[in-house]
């Protein structure tokens, strides 16, 4: 079944005590005027994009580590002050020759570059960097800073034993540990499972941030690191994450970030297999508002969209 994984805080959240951590060693010897972070500019970006204006695709995979049960697009404005996540339905109709065109089948067939591709097809863009983080970092990153308190929006009840799957929560406010976190990230009987489940996952994730930023947590330093170390795939170099890390420390999660929802037409049965149809109109309006990396605006002509029972 489904694994839900908000990826986006524990990355940033470890990448801001990592960076700490490391800040407070002596300076490596070799200079990283190259990349310009030794004058405190950012990572250096291609023609055409917006200045510190970086996005990151951030995937959550599934227990075999094959199918990304969550994806987020996130773009990282510093010039703006601005974060802006966008949550990318699991069973989002892509153009694809396989069965089914889904895509959180493409990271098992083709690994982050098919994933990205796919990506692209439906923003018009390809993000900067990626991360993926595996289920085993959400519960052993909840259980390092004692737990999230959480209003559980239902009685939540479900028994899978092929996947050793057991859910059980009751509905209101309460201490959620590792393992009751990722049963509320992992329950989907809802009305409308893929769209309510990301909803859910979102507000989680804000706990989850509030919790994690708290100052009592830099004792736990390098508990954080052994989670990145063992979980965390990313292309980003250590100084790139330094880097980030102190541009997110500026920020205000209740002020300067914001969380949505990749638009959709409606839901769709074919051939024995769900999917959530995109709608390209307010993709694109969305996409330009938040996450576009680039100065011109994209246009429906940069992303191909189709509904399969058309």
């Amino acid at each position: 079944m489904i694994i839900g994984l908000s990826v986006f805080v524990i990355f940033f959240t470890l990448g801001m005590t990592v960076g700490t951590y490391f800040n407070r060693l002596p300076k490596p010897v070799q200079s990283y005027a190259m990349t310009g972070l030794e004058n405190g500019d950012g990572p250096i970006l291609d023609k055409g994009c917006k200045d510190g204006f970086y996005t990151f695709l951030i995937a959550g995979t599934d227990k075999e580590g094959n199918h990304t049960d969550t994806i987020m697009v996130v773009s990282l404005d510093t010039a703006g002050h601005k974060v802006n996540i966008v949550s990318v339905p699991r069973d989002a109709q892509v153009d694809v020759k396989r069965n089914p065109k889904k895509i959180n089948g493409a990271y098992a067939v083709g690994g982050m570059e098919q994933l990205k591709k796919e990506i692209k097809s439906i923003l018009g863009f390809s993000p900067h960097y990626y991360i993926v983080v595996d289920l085993e970092a959400f519960e052993e990153l909840v259980d390092a800073i004692g737990g999230v308190n959480f209003s559980v929006p239902q009685d939540m009840n479900w028994d899978d034993p092929a996947q050793d799957l057991h859910i059980h929560l009751t509905k209101g406010l309460q201490l959620l540990d590792g393992d009751k976190a990722l049963q509320l990230v992992r329950y989907r009987k809802y009305v409308n499972p893929d769209i309510e489940r990301v909803e859910v996952q979102q507000h989680f994730l804000m706990a989850l941030a509030d919790k994690l930023l708290t100052g009592s947590n830099i004792t736990k330093i390098p508990e954080f690191i052994d989670i990145v170390q063992q979980h965390v795939e990313t292309d980003l170099s250590l100084r790139d994450m330094q880097w980030f890390a102190r541009q997110v420390m500026q920020l205000d999660p209740e002020k300067d970030f914001s969380v949505q929802t990749l638009p959709y037409s409606g839901f769709g049965d074919y051939q024995g297999h769900n999917y959530v149809y995109l709608s390209a109109k307010e993709i694109i309006s969305l996409v330009n508002r938040t996450i576009n990396p680039y100065i011109s605006n994209l246009t429906e002509k940069d992303i191909k969209i189709v509904r399969l029972e058309d």
